[in-house]
């Protein structure tokens, strides 16, 4: 199995998303990624404004290999109040390589959870 450690930038990917027409904001922050067999594990930290009871968050992660792309993504709807969590992306195709891939992540907090613009784009080094 190949181990990934995720580049320093990365540390430093966060973001707060506002969704259209609510005042309400999901702050997010990537904290690693690493290629877990056929998938890969992301950990990462969200923080939910007040009075909110859940959020939605989508990540996928791309990587050219050669003449392909390997590919893998995840959704998670699930309940505020747990700041650590991890998320293992189901991946498809090609296997990821040492490298640099790129992380799109969709988030929302409360009910407004559809048509999200993504959130944050943000580079990853494996290997």
């Amino acid at each position: 199995m190949l181990h990934a450690v995720v580049a320093a930038c990365l540390s430093a990917a966060s973001a707060v998303l506002v969704p259209a027409g609510a005042a309400e904001q999901l702050d997010f922050r990537l904290r690693s990624a690493a290629v877990a067999g056929p998938g890969v594990a992301v950990r990462y930290t969200t923080a939910c404004p007040p009075g909110v009871s859940s959020y939605g968050l989508g990540v996928s992660i791309a990587q050219r290999t050669g003449a392909h792309v390997a590919t893998a993504s995840g959704t998670v709807r699930e309940p505020c109040g747990r700041r650590s969590r991890e998320m293992v992306l189901a991946a498809g195709g090609v296997p990821f390589r040492p490298g640099v891939a790129y992380a799109q992540v969709w988030g929302c907090a409360g009910a407004g959870c559809f048509e999200v613009d993504p959130l944050v784009v943000v580079p990853v080094r494996f290997g």
